[in-house]
């Protein structure tokens, strides 16, 4: 089995590699490169009968969004330490903590131009509760996919037009502020889907 310290090196900017051991060996988390969920990019856990904080980050994630999610988990962990669980996941005090590991590797080596100013704006814009919640962000990230041509966001489709998740076909039926009601062509049911969701375009 891997150490964290190869697992991270696998999976970050070169640059980025220093920073992210050293902010582990503080922390003291169990950290995991997880299968790729479609749900979410990454997560944290405590479990308070043993003081342990876990870290997970899918593993099939671009070098820049996987650091960008790490630091957001760890905020996580840095908050919970802090305050305590008491407090909003996304508070206040989670937006102090994630700006605390984040700008000290906004950093023109770490990171590309684009998303560089990206992260600017998402930090000053108050960070949401992921990059998945801010559209542009993700989309900046998602450049740098292996696959980034293959696929296209459900936010640039419009109503009427069908799209695949997996094999799955749908078709957009209403936009709504961050997400849009679907209806999957085979069942007839109804789903409300992330506007963020990358999906392929599919045809009727």
């Amino acid at each position: 089995m891997r150490s964290t310290p190869d697992i991270l090196r696998a999976h970050v900017p070169p640059t980025a590699i220093a920073y992210v051991i050293e902010l582990w060996k503080l922390g003291r988390f169990h950290f995991k490169a997880s299968r790729d969920r479609e749900t979410k990019l990454g997560d944290y856990t405590f479990d308070p009968r043993i003081k342990k904080h876990t870290i997970t980050v899918n593993r099939g994630l671009n070098r820049y969004s996987f650091l960008v999610t790490y630091l957001h988990e760890v905020a996580h962990l840095v908050t919970t330490i802090r305050h305590g669980v008491s407090v909003k996941p996304h508070g206040e005090e989670w937006q102090s903590a994630f700006k605390e590991v984040m700008y000290p590797i906004l950093k023109p080596d770490v990171f590309p131009e684009d998303v560089l100013v990206a992260l600017h704006a998402h930090m000053y814009n108050e960070p949401s509760a992921s990059s998945c919640g801010d559209i542009a962000l993700m989309k900046v990230l998602s450049r740098y996919d292996t696959d980034a041509d293959h696929y296209i966001f459900l936010e640039d489709l419009k109503v009427g037009d069908v799209f695949l998740i997996k094999s799955d076909s749908f078709k957009i039926e209403e936009f709504k502020t961050k997400r849009a009601l679907c209806i999957q062509l085979a069942t007839g049911r109804k789903y409300s889907v992330a506007k963020a969701m990358k999906v392929k375009k599919g045809d009727l």
